[in-house]
């Protein structure tokens, strides 16, 4: 994975453990570390499973696993085969 997507992933995951959310900081962990070849993926799914349980009760937080999760996309779409 691309070290500036990884940097970011990890601060989106600090931003959310500084705000309360320390389930969802914890999936984006997980997903960082995830043990099988695909991290981009893994990183995506936990992306768009956080977003749907931030949506309604934190905004702020939602916008910012939102952009990591186009950034995911772009790199996804980036990458051959």
């Amino acid at each position: 994975m691309p070290e500036d997507t990884n940097a970011t992933a990890r601060q989106v995951a600090d931003h959310l453990a500084a705000k309360g959310h320390t389930e969802q900081a914890a999936r984006l962990h997980a997903a960082l570390n995830h043990a099988g070849g695909d991290v981009l993926g893994a990183l995506r799914e936990t992306c768009q499973t956080i977003l749907t349980a931030l949506a309604a009760i934190d905004p702020a937080s939602a916008t910012l696993v939102e952009e990591l999760r186009l950034a995911v996309n772009t790199r996804l779409r980036a990458s051959p085969g």
